[in-house]
């Protein structure tokens, strides 16, 4: 892909983020994420086929950030119950600081089509594999607390029940109160983490 390329797509997806968390996904035209990344509606298709595509590619960008966010901020010099909270702190941070933005996708996203699924499915993937490898980083560094592995179906369990309460909360309330989370995810998985036979 030449450099004019992959600044163009760069452009595009930073524009359709900055477009859907202004009008929201549903009000979002081609047209206007167009005009926002200053290229013309040719160019965008050129990159996408259509909306829901970019949307997709913009999903599969904005999930490898906060992974990345997540791993590269872990910090296990404080306690590890910390650590945990403060994972989940800032990933519930990343969640409020776009409030369309995470609606369309924890909402919206879930209304396409089947390579939505396979979009939402990667993220679950992506997110199980951060958090089994993260409690891993936390066990290895904290030997003298007994703890166990999280498993990938633990932790897609654990992720499922989080994309749940979050969906319902971003129907029902919206995503200013997610925050008020972080106490009980962070006693949810040390609590698995940490109960040992």
């Amino acid at each position: 892909m030449s450099q004019t390329r992959t600044s163009h797509r760069d452009r595009l997806l930073q524009a359709l983020a900055n477009v859907i968390a202004r009008e929201g996904y549903a009000n979002t035209r081609v047209a206007d994420v167009a005009r926002e990344a200053r290229v013309s509606l040719r160019t965008f298709y050129e990159e996408f086929d259509s909306k829901e595509s970019g949307f997709l590619a913009l999903h599969a960008m904005l999930t490898d950030a906060v992974a990345s966010s997540l791993e590269d901020s872990a910090n296990f010099d404080q306690p590890w119950r910390a650590a945990i909270r403060e994972g989940f702190d800032t990933y519930f941070r990343l969640l409020v600081a776009q409030p369309k933005l995470t609606t369309a996708i924890m909402i919206e996203l879930t209304t396409l089509s089947p390579e939505a699924y396979e979009a939402r499915e990667y993220a679950r993937e992506r997110f199980t594999t951060v958090m089994s490898n993260l409690v891993e980083r936390g066990r290895e560094a904290n030997p003298e607390i007994p703890s166990r592995p999280l498993t990938p179906l633990m932790a897609r369990c654990i992720l499922g029940g989080l994309l749940e309460l979050v969906t319902t909360e971003v129907v029902d309330e919206g995503v200013d109160h997610l925050p008020e989370f972080v106490d009980t995810c962070t006693d949810l998985l040390w609590s698995v983490v940490t109960t040992v036979e």
